[in-house]
């Protein structure tokens, strides 16, 4: 036993001292990732523009398609442990072309996820400052500050220890989180009960603004899967990661239809409508003014931990793309005392930081910026989950281990991502009165998405044509857990 644990560090680069994740620090990744604090600032009103008092149904429908894409990931992390994660477990099931679509898709949802979270973060950062009376709003430089600390001080902690950084992740987020049920519950006294008649009635409510009110529903999710980065150093990987997969959806999701159900229920379906910073307001209604100043700074952490989760996982996709070949070897660097992939966490953390500063300094809005970056990262992500539910049933059957269950729930999980995305590029492509068109920015991002996708698939072409014994060994680094892939390779027939 210790000889093939031994061999398996040596395949896979990592040290044994490297699995030092237990599964709370696992757990961890994916709940900063998802950032509930700072989804649920801003989405539940959001939501609430389409889906009104029918608002938590578009959550609740939104946490039963993500569990199933859940599903369908936890059935590889219970058979692969990999850095790589969905890019690996797509690649196993669908072949190196699907699978590298898989892990550029999701290079851009950590990338633009994490570029949200530092403009997040200078918004919540600066309205803080300013409430105190440190800055003025005009003080540009105090804004420059706020970005480069929101952007660079992640990537300093990310390179230095993951393991402090996954406990300061989770301790963050759960504060937040802590804060933000007590809030709900302070509502729920200050109403003399729970039941709230319009809402559990749907009254208002449409079934096509429950429909695209999801769009937005889902968003507040993406990030759940990034444990799976973690499989190369998590304890005991085959059960943590894929537990934490689940866990941190099913949970986050119970949390997020708490609190939109209390957000409505604490000001009243006409008066949410009009707000502008929901939660921090909503303690002023209750009478607990001062828990605004605290929500607004745990706001302001999450913000810094989904930018750290972000940069966790998005370097670990680009480190096994590396280890493969259909990166340059440069992300293949680790730091010497860390094991951490420093290179990687740059290549990250650079663009994180830059690409607001650019946009702010061109004259953007940063609170519009916030939902452009956003939008276009859920794309990443709906590309990833989409391919993710439909190889795992193929990825079984190739095991012999058909699934009826997973059969059912991929084709579902794969088609519901596809609609997802259908749902906004529809109205600017083909008008129409279902859906309203897309304006600004956002009617643009669809096709920045394609041509995402197209060099992508473009530069996975140009490496097989020119080394094809890379795309042969693709989605086979820092694993030797997959049975599927020793088949393929025993019978030589890998595609």
């Amino acid at each position: 036993m210790a000889t093939a644990q031994t061999d398996q560090s040596v395949r896979s680069g990592i040290s044994l001292q490297a699995r030092v994740l237990s599964f709370p620090e696992v757990l961890a990744q994916s709940v900063a990732n998802m950032a509930p604090s700072a989804a649920m600032a801003l989405l539940p009103l959001l939501v609430f523009y389409s889906a009104g008092n029918a608002t938590w149904l578009s959550f609740l429908l939104s946490v039963i398609v993500l569990l199933v894409v859940a599903y369908c990931a936890s059935l590889f992390a219970t058979r692969i442990n990999s850095a790589g994660s969905f890019y690996v477990w797509v690649t196993r099931a669908l072949g190196p072309a699907a699978g590298s679509s898989a892990g550029w898709g999701l290079v851009l949802g950590y990338l633009f996820t994490g570029i949200a979270c530092v403009i997040g973060f200078e918004i919540y950062g600066s309205n803080l400052l300013q409430g105190y009376g440190v800055i003025s709003a005009g003080n540009h430089w105090a804004h420059l500050i706020l970005y480069l600390v929101g952007g660079i001080a992640p990537a300093v902690m990310a390179v230095s220890d993951i393991k402090i950084s996954q406990r300061l992740a989770f301790f963050l987020e759960a504060a937040s989180v802590t804060i933000i049920l007590v809030l709900c519950i302070a509502v729920y006294v200050h109403n003399g009960g729970v039941l709230d008649h319009a809402q559990l009635s749907l009254k208002g409510g449409k079934a096509g603004g429950v429909v695209v009110g999801m769009v937005l529903a889902i968003f507040a999710f993406v990030g759940f899967e990034s444990a799976g980065a973690l499989g190369q150093e998590a304890k005991d990987p085959a059960r943590s990661v894929p537990r934490a997969i689940l866990w941190s959806c099913g949970i986050i999701g119970v949390f997020y239809l708490i609190v939109c159900y209390a957000q409505i229920y604490g000001f009243g379906a006409a008066a949410f409508g009009t707000a502008t910073a929901p939660m921090p307001q909503l303690a002023g209604v209750v009478g607990l003014g001062w828990l605004g100043h605290v929500i607004a700074i745990g706001i302001t952490c999450s913000m810094f931990a989904c930018t750290l989760a972000c940069l966790t996982a998005g370097s670990r996709m680009l480190l096994s793309l590396g280890h493969d070949g259909l990166l340059p070897k440069v992300f293949t660097h680790t730091t010497r005392h860390t094991k951490a992939p420093g290179v990687a966490i740059w290549a990250v953390a650079v663009p994180m930081t830059v690409i607001p500063i650019a946009y702010i300094a061109a004259g953007s809005v940063d609170t519009v910026l916030t939902g452009v970056e956003g939008t276009l990262a859920t794309y990443g992500f709906m590309l990833a989950y989409g391919l993710v539910a439909l190889a795992a049933p193929i990825y079984l059957f190739k095991l012999n281990e058909g699934k009826a269950l997973a059969w059912i729930l991929g084709i579902l999980g794969a088609v519901t991502m596809l609609f997802v995305f259908y749902v906004n590029w529809i109205p600017t492509a083909i008008p129409n009165d279902i859906f309203p068109s897309l304006v600004g920015s956002f009617r643009w991002l669809p096709y920045v998405f394609l041509a995402w996708t197209a060099i992508g698939l473009a530069w996975y072409f140009i490496v097989r044509a020119t080394r094809p014994e890379v795309v042969r060994a693709a989605g086979t680094w820092g694993d030797a857990t997959d049975p599927a892939a020793a088949a393929e390779e025993a019978q030589g027939n890998r595609v």
